[in-house]
């Protein structure tokens, strides 16, 4: 079950539905961005991105695509076994040490890509106390990352890290977060995901 801790961009998605699985209808670019091969092991977000497996313990716990006016792909991972939860609301969720969320949310053009990934970060900002905002290249691609901690007696993550881009029409926002008892490093990790992430070059044709 999706917790209601996700922020307001996640929220948004679970409440539409879902499609099939995309790994069944699959159709892949035939060139990275970044001039790789397309791999057809990588993970699919729609026809946008393909993703390396990734390292940390990071395992695939669902890659959903959602029916709205313009496509939108969700995926998340986690680390270790899960944990029964009860959140404020009284209902049982699953909750991981550590997880790893993946939004592509496609815009009607670059601009608007654009004004959602800064609503987004003016979100963020406001939620979180947040302990450093950067810029970071991974695999080639320019993010805009936020490290936090969390600030909030019902929400059982303690901190996280954040990194927010657009490709093309696209607005991409990737999210860590983890318990207090997690010895790993969010940010890091996070990192390390976007390393693994191809951009397909055919959509900025």
């Amino acid at each position: 079950m999706r917790r209601r801790y996700f922020k307001f961009i996640i929220l948004m998605c679970m409440c539409l539905a879902l499609a099939s699985s995309l790994a069944s209808c699959a159709v892949y670019p035939t060139k990275a961005d970044d001039g790789a091969e397309w791999d057809k092991s990588w993970e699919m977000m729609g026809q946008v991105m393909g993703i390396e497996t990734p390292g940390d313990g990071l395992e695939l716990l669902e890659n959903d695509s959602v029916l709205t006016g313009q496509d939108t792909y969700y995926a998340t991972w986690a680390v270790g076994e899960p944990t029964t939860f009860v959140n404020d609301e009284g209902k049982d969720t699953d909750l991981y040490a550590a997880q790893l969320y993946l939004i592509v949310f496609g815009c009607k053009d670059e601009e608007s890509a654009a004004a959602a990934v800064k609503e987004w970060t003016e979100t963020e900002e406001a939620t979180y106390s947040v302990l450093q905002h950067y810029g970071e290249v991974c695999n080639g691609q320019e993010y805009d990352f936020l490290v936090y901690d969390v600030a909030s007696e019902t929400n059982p993550f303690h901190r996280g890290a954040t990194a927010f881009t657009t490709y093309g029409e696209y607005a991409i926002s990737a999210e860590v977060t983890c318990l207090e008892d997690f010895e790993g490093d969010p940010a890091a990790m996070l990192k390390n995901f976007l390393e693994g992430c191809h951009y397909s070059s055919e959509l900025m044709k």
